[in-house]
C-alpha cells in the first residue's frame, strides 16, 4: 500500500467556513503520511529486507539483530510469558547482553560443522530464494531458573521445497557461558504438488549435551503410501553413503518416529571425533543426493490428482507425528511455556503445507 497525494493540493471544493478547503487539504495530507508510515513499518515490527536470492546460504546469525525475548515464570508453564521486540543494545534488564550471542558460534563444534556443511551443500545444489518467517520466530530467548535458550531458525525455498528450516539453539547462563545443551535442527518440506510422493522429508537433528553429542540422526522419510523410497533414491543413497552408515552405538527410533522414518533412517549416538566426522559426511552427502534426486522429480514429473493427494497425506501426517515428539516439547516449553510451544511447533517448525 503506497498512497500518493492529490494531483491539485487545492482542488478540494467542499462548502464550509473560510478556510476550510484548505484545512481539508492539510488533513488529507497528514492521514496520508501517517497511513504510508503504518504501510513501511511505523507502527508495527516489519521483516528486515531480505535479498532475493543467493549463491551461498547464511544463516540468521549474520543477517539480522532483532530478537523476541519471552520470560517465563519458572513456577509456571502456562500464560506466563511476556514478549517484546528489541535490540541487543537495547535488551530487556533481565536479559542482559547473553541474547546478542551467535549461536552458532557458541554451538559445540559437531554442530558447528555440520551446519556449515548443510549451508554449503544447500547453496551449491539448489538455486534458494528466501522464505519469510514470522518476524517474533526468527531469533527468540526465553528465559528459566537463571538460564536462557535463545533459538535462532533460518529458512528458504525453491522450486522443489516450499520451506527449508534451519534451527539453531543453546543454553547460556547468566554470564553468558554455554550451559550445556545445544541443538541443530533441520527439516525441508517438499512441495507436494509438484514433487508428488516421489520426494522425501529430508530431517536431521544433533543433539549435544555437555559437549558430548547424545543424539544425531539423518533421515529420508517417505511421502509414498508404502513408506518406502523410489528405486532411483535407493539406488543414489546406496552409491554416495557407502561405508558411512556404521556407528558404535545405534539408538532406537522413538515411537512417534516409527510411523514416519524411512529405512534408511541413521539415528546415532557418536562416539570420538571419527564418528563425528563421518556422521557430517554422511549427512552432506545424504543431502546431495536429496537435493539432486527431488530436482530431477520436478523437471520429470507430471502428476496425477491421486498421486498429489498422496503426497499432500503423507506430509500433513509427517507434521502430526512430529509434533508429537514430548523431548521437543519439553524442552521448549521449559522455557517458552506451553502457548507459545503449541504455536511454535505446529507453524514453524512442523507447519502444515497450505493447500492448492
Amino acid at each position: 500500500f503506497r498512497p500518493s497525494l492529490p494531483r491539485n493540493m487545492t482542488g478540494f471544493q467542499g462548502r464550509g467556513p473560510p478556510g476550510w478547503s484548505m484545512s481539508k487539504t492539510l488533513l488529507s495530507c497528514l492521514v496520508l503520511a501517517l497511513l504510508a508510515a503504518c504501510a513501511h513499518g511505523f507502527a508495527a515490527p516489519s521483516v528486515l529486507p531480505r535479498s532475493v536470492a543467493r549463491s551461498t546460504p547464511s544463516l540468521r546469525s549474520t543477517r539480522f539483530q532483532a530478537v523476541s525475548t519471552l520470560n517465563v515464570a519458572s513456577t509456571s508453564r502456562r500464560s506466563t510469558m511476556q514478549t517484546t521486540m528489541s535490540s541487543p543494545k537495547t535488551s530487556p534488564k533481565n536479559v542482559g547482553k547473553t541474547s546478542d550471542k551467535n549461536v552458532k558460534e557458541n554451538l559445540g563444534k559437531m554442530a558447528r560443522d555440520l551446519a556449515s556443511t548443510i549451508e554449503k551443500v544447500l547453496g551449491e545444489e539448489l538455486e534458494l530464494q528466501d522464505f519469510t518467517l514470522p518476524v517474533d520466530l526468527e531469533r527468540v530467548a526465553g528465559e528459566m531458573d537463571g538460564n536462557m535458550c535463545i533459538i535462532e531458525n533460518s529458512a528458504w525455498q525453491s522450486k522443489a521445497f516450499r520451506k527449508i528450516h534451519i534451527e539453531l539453539a543453546t543454553f547460556l547462563t547468566s554470564s553468558g557461558e554455554g550451559s550445556g545443551l545445544d541443538i541443530l535442527h533441520v527439516v525441508m518440506f517438499p512441495r507436494y504438488e509438484v514433487a508428488g510422493p516421489s520426494v522425501p522429508m529430508f530431517g536431521c537433528d544433533v543433539v549435544c549435551v555437555r559437549g558430548q553429542v547424545t543424539a544425531a540422526i539423518v533421515d529420508l522419510s517417505p511421502m509414498s503410501r508404502e513408506k518406502k523410497l523410489s528405486a532411483d533414491y535407493i539406488k543414489a543413497y546406496d552409491k554416495a553413503c557407502r561405508g558411512l552408515t556404521e556407528f558404535e552405538e545405534p539408538r532406537d527410533i522413538p515411537e512417534f518416529g516409527s510411523h514416519i522414518f524411512g529405512d534408511r533412517c541413521v539415528f546415532v549416538r557418536p562416539s570420538g571425533k571419527d564418528e563425528c566426522d563421518r556422521f557430517i559426511k554422511l549427512c552432506g552427502e545424504v543431502l546431495k543426493v536429496h537435493c539432486r534426486q527431488s530436482t530431477k522429480v520436478v523437471e520429470e514429473a507430471s502428476l496425477t490428482p491421486d498421486e498429489v493427494a498422496e503426497a499432500l497425506e503423507a506430509q500433513n501426517l509427517y507434521c502430526e507425528k512430529q509434533c508429537e515428539n514430548e523431548k521437543t516439547r519439553r524442552i521448549l516449553e521449559g522455557s517458552f511455556g506451553v502457548e507459545w510451544t503449541d504455536r511454535y511447533m505446529e507453524t514453524l517448525l512442523f507447519d502444515k503445507p497450505v493447500v492448492q
